[in-house]
Parts: C-alpha cells; sequence; structure tokens
C-alpha cells in the first residue's frame, strides 16, 4: 500500500485530519495519488486510487482507476460520487448509477477522460440529507472518513444493487 502526495503547481499540503484518514485509507487501497485539482475557480483535494478491482460478473474490464474530489469543506461535506477512468458499459442491463454524465453539482470531468459515478454513504446527494448520512468524527477512526468512503464506493461498483 502506497500514498504519495504530490504538492503540483500549488504546493498542496494536506491538514492533519487528511494524513490521519490517508493513513486509514491505505489499508484498504492499493496506490493513492494525493494533490489538488482547481475546477471552475474551486479547488479540491483530488485522491486518485489506483488499480480498484472489479468483479467480472459486471465489469468485462478488471480493474479501474477512482478519483474522489473532496470539497474545499471535506470533511464536513464528502464528495459528490466519484469518478472511474474509462466509460466502460456493465454487462446486461447496465448499472443506472454509473450515466456517464455528472450530477447533483459534480463536475463533468469525460472531456478529461472520468466519468462520474454516482455513489455516497446513503442519504442520496441533497445537502440536508448529505448532513444526515455522512457523519464524520472528530476521530477520524471512529466515523466516516476516506477509507469508508472508498469502500462504500468499490461495494456499490462491484455490486448489482
Amino acid at each position: 500500500m502506497t500514498v504519495t502526495i504530490n504538492p503540483g503547481e500549488t504546493n498542496f499540503q494536506p491538514s492533519p485530519r487528511l494524513l490521519s484518514e490517508l493513513k486509514l485509507l491505505e489499508k484498504v487501497a492499493k496506490t493513492v495519488l494525493v494533490g489538488s485539482k482547481t475546477i471552475s475557480g474551486v479547488q479540491y483535494t483530488a485522491l486518485l486510487l489506483k488499480g480498484m478491482p472489479l468483479s467480472s460478473r459486471k465489469f468485462r474490464v478488471t480493474n479501474t482507476d477512482v478519483l474522489f474530489l473532496l470539497p474545499p469543506d471535506y470533511p464536513r461535506l464528502p464528495p459528490i460520487g466519484c469518478y472511474l477512468n474509462y466509460p466502460w458499459n456493465t454487462v446486461g442491463q447496465g448499472d443506472h448509477h454509473f450515466t456517464h454524465q455528472s450530477y447533483y453539482g459534480a463536475p463533468f470531468l469525460s472531456e478529461e477522460g472520468w466519468y462520474w459515478y454516482c455513489v455516497g454513504l446513503g442519504g442520496g446527494f441533497n445537502r440536508d440529507r448529505w448532513l444526515n448520512a455522512w457523519r464524520p468524527s472528530r476521530q477520524p477512526e471512529q466515523g466516516h472518513n476516506l477509507a469508508t468512503l472508498f469502500v462504500t464506493a468499490r461495494h456499490a461498483i462491484n455490486t448489482d444493487d
């Protein structure tokens, strides 16, 4: 498990909270690259998780990279879904969470090769529901965090639910 922090052109420095969550994330993710990404004037913390395994029952490929864009006020609010790096079709009827479009205010990144996947920790993508479903704790290991978010996304992406 490897976490690499890329300061890039913005001199990105992760907060102590983010560093704690990255330690939790590296227990469940293979390779994580962290940096910043500015979209329409908003600076996000970008988490690129390399090589997430995919279900052969649902996908015709074996793995994908996953991108999370953490909003500026993370962890108060979670990211809006995640992004996969290829617009593949799922086997059979498809997956209604993978629309190849962005919704609920998530940035549209298809022109950059990232396709939005609708996933969260319950409550849908309504601001009031986020605040009720997303439960980070003062101690990252006791509440929702990057690891719980990734595990939830991995499960949602790989199941037919």
